[in-house]
C-alpha cells in the first residue's frame, strides 16, 4: 500500500474512533488545524501505520539525528516514503 493510502487510511480510523467526521485527506493538509488531530491522535496514527505498514521511523532514526517536523499528512508521507525505501536490517 501507498505511504499515502495507509496514512489516509490510519487518520480516518482515528477520526472515525473518536466519533469525528473522516474526511477526504490530502497531502497539503494540516494534522491539527484541518484535520483536528492531537498528539494523542497522532500518536495513535503512527501505531496504526507501524502496524499496517511494518515500519517505525522513529525507532530507526538514529538517537542523535533531528526529529522531524510533523505538521502536514505530507510530512508523514515523506517520513514514511524514505523508512520504507530505506534497506531494513536483516532479522532471522
Amino acid at each position: 500500500m501507498p505511504p499515502l493510502d495507509a496514512i489516509a487510511a490510519a487518520i480516518r480510523t482515528v477520526l472515525h474512533d473518536t466519533g469525528r467526521d473522516a474526511k477526504a485527506i490530502s497531502p497539503e493538509m494540516l494534522l491539527a488545524a484541518d484535520l483536528g488531530l492531537d498528539s494523542l491522535d497522532l500518536a495513535q496514527t503512527i501505531v496504526l501505520l507501524e502496524r499496517s505498514l511494518g515500519v517505525d521511523p522513529f525507532r530507526s532514526a538514529p538517537a542523535a539525528a533531528p526529529r522531524p517536523a510533523i505538521r502536514t499528512v505530507s510530512d508523514l508521507v515523506s517520513i514514511y516514503s524514505s523508512a520504507l525505501n530505506s534497506p531494513r536490517p536483516h532479522t532471522p
